[in-house]
């Protein structure tokens, strides 16, 4: 009716006219043509028949009055078909927190979070309609599909993440579900989710539309957050709220090397006095290595004994505790329990966790799924159940942080035995498993870990529900050999000879066996080299050490020098 009105008026005073009509894609037509074509219903009808109807009669009107005026002279009719506008944002589709304020959740069923949906701002319409109607010979009678971009709903909740550091998920609903929510027009909205979230040939115009804007610059999602940052919507769910200190820790497995690590690094740490609760399975009394880490700090550490079977026991050790740290060291009792025994063990501190800590950080592994190796499955044994427990932490109401730790530095030098030459002479001789001296090793050592761990607590928002892996180097064999030849050249000659993988690991039953995979498979298998980044850990810790600067820096360390054999 408004188009023959238009026309009607336009007749009588013969003035020239641009109309630019704001429209929508006829999703009602669409879904008609696309059941035509393959006899299955795309988006179900609502119950008095219609499909995404918001859409559908701006859509329907704007494809009528292009056909009514397509002959009219002196009047010129464009249509600009919209996409997902950023706003939305603001509004239902804003971030909302569970419970805890641990994780905030983007949902709608736009089907999976990697599918890639039309946006733009709508601040942006003002020059695109100016320069539109200044082009309209050009564009008369055509409907021009704009958009900014085409960016994932994984995408979006990345940006909140990292300009809020808080820990932003996509939630992804079924239609039925978003349906089903208590407002008017969910059943409406849950058909626009669905139809937007469709791998559809029918897309928006990203080139035509930049070109619309010149000279100006369309806005991405990034930018139109950061100038609405400060908008009433996202400090109503708390987005912009300073997370509380975390200075109460918990660590799990406190005398593996990591968890001796991290007790240093929160020791060391001088932006805060951290206080220190250690967990062991062990005896407190008998056992050196608790006296050890007490004395590092008898008045902010503390050692408890708990029982991973017992999930009230776990609870106890987290209580009154405002994060923890957790590394599931389950080679230490492959002779006592099988590795199930063990997931269920870090399961129950995970559960212990929920609800009773702000943060936890948990140094997981690769799943042995993921990796190309050509080792027996039996040696990939304690990778599988970590990354079981890391999928089962992502599943609970807790922020987390997950960490991949790389071959400890420290570990090839328990590959080195001392012998004589055919002089007499002391020699270091670094045994390489399955002739792999050349292949590349991901490394770091345990003690840079304290250090990671203390930032990720120090702005543990920031990282809530990130994985980080961890990295200084990727070095050889014979890159390590020619290293130690050039730092201790006035002591020793350090030489590699080859071994039997199996032979290798067979003769080993600490974390060392882990070793062996990583030079037999795990160092070219891409599931895993991908996921450490050497600019991630230096952009988390700054100063961390390559193995070069931590081998000078412990030359004349008096452990590190007899572990080589030297005096």
């Amino acid at each position: 009716q408004w188009f023959k009105t238009l026309q009607e008026v336009h007749q009588e005073d013969k003035l020239p006219r641009t109309v630019v009509f704001s429209g929508r894609d006829n999703v009602q037509e669409l879904a008609r043509k696309k059941y035509e074509q393959t006899g299955n219903v795309w988006i179900e009808p609502l119950d008095d028949g219609s499909v995404v109807p918001h859409y559908s009669a701006k859509g329907k009107g704007g494809e009528e009055g292009l056909k009514l005026l397509q002959n009219t002279p002196g009047l010129n009719l464009i249509q600009l078909t919209m996409p997902f506008f950023y706003s939305n944002f603001l509004a239902f589709f804003c971030p909302l927190p569970n419970d805890g304020r641990t994780q905030w959740e983007l949902s709608g069923c736009f089907g999976s979070g990697d599918t890639k949906i039309d946006m733009m701002a709508v601040t942006d319409l003002g020059a695109l309609v100016v320069n539109v109607m200044n082009q309209a010979e050009k564009y008369k009678g055509q409907i021009l599909r704009v958009a900014s971009e085409r960016i994932s709903m994984n995408e979006i909740a990345k940006e909140f993440s990292d300009l809020f550091g808080k820990d932003v998920v996509y939630n992804p609903l079924l239609p039925k579900e978003l349906a089903a929510l208590e407002f008017p027009s969910a059943p409406a909205m849950a058909q626009m989710c669905q139809f937007l979230g469709d791998s559809r040939e029918l897309q928006h115009d990203l080139e035509l539309t930049a070109e619309l804007m010149k000279p100006r610059k369309l806005a991405n999602f990034e930018t139109w957050l950061l100038t609405h940052s400060d908008s009433t919507a996202f400090s109503r769910v708390g987005l912009d709220r300073d997370a509380p200190e975390l200075t109460k820790i918990c660590v799990f497995g406190a005398l593996s090397p990591q968890g001796k690590s991290v007790v240093k690094g929160l020791l060391a740490d001088v932006r805060k006095s951290y206080t220190i609760r250690c967990t062991t399975r062990r005896d407190l009394d008998t056992n050196p290595d608790v006296q050890e880490l007490i004395a590092l700090d008898p008045q902010r550490v503390s050692f408890v004994q708990a029982d991973f079977d017992d999930i009230d026991s776990c609870t106890n050790a987290v209580q009154d505790m405002d994060g923890a740290f957790l590394v599931a060291d389950l080679q230490e009792s492959l002779k006592t329990t099988d590795l199930e025994t063990e997931e269920r063990h870090v399961k129950n501190i995970i559960d212990a966790c929920e609800g009773r800590v702000r943060h936890l950080i948990f140094s997981t592994m690769e799943s042995s799924e993921a990796v190309n190796t050509d080792l027996p499955e039996k040696e990939l044994l304690e990778f599988s159940p970590k990354a079981r427990a890391a999928a089962y932490a992502r599943s609970k109401s807790l922020s987390v942080t997950f960490v991949l730790v790389p071959c400890y530095s420290e570990v090839f030098f328990d590959m080195m035995e001392v012998r004589k030459d055919d002089a007499g002479q002391d020699k270091l001789v670094m045994k390489v498993p399955g002739g792999q001296e050349d292949a590349k090793v991901m490394v770091m050592s345990v003690e840079e870990l304290g250090p990671c761990v203390a930032n990720i607590f120090d702005s543990y928002e920031c990282f809530a529900g990130h994985e980080i892996g961890l990295v200084t180097d990727f070095v050889t064999a014979h890159e390590v050999k020619s290293m130690l030849n050039d730092v201790f050249s006035e002591d020793i000659a350090v030489e590699t000879e080859s071994v039997e993988t199996k032979e290798w690991v067979e003769a080993r039953d600490t974390y060392m066996r882990d070793l062996g995979q990583l030079f037999a498979g795990l160092s070219h298998s891409k599931a895993v080299t991908s996921r450490h980044s050497l600019a991630k850990t230096y952009q988390l810790v700054p100063n961390v050490r390559s193995l070069r600067r931590w081998v000078e820096q412990n030359r004349d360390n008096p452990t590190f020098r007899e572990k080589l054999g030297l005096r």
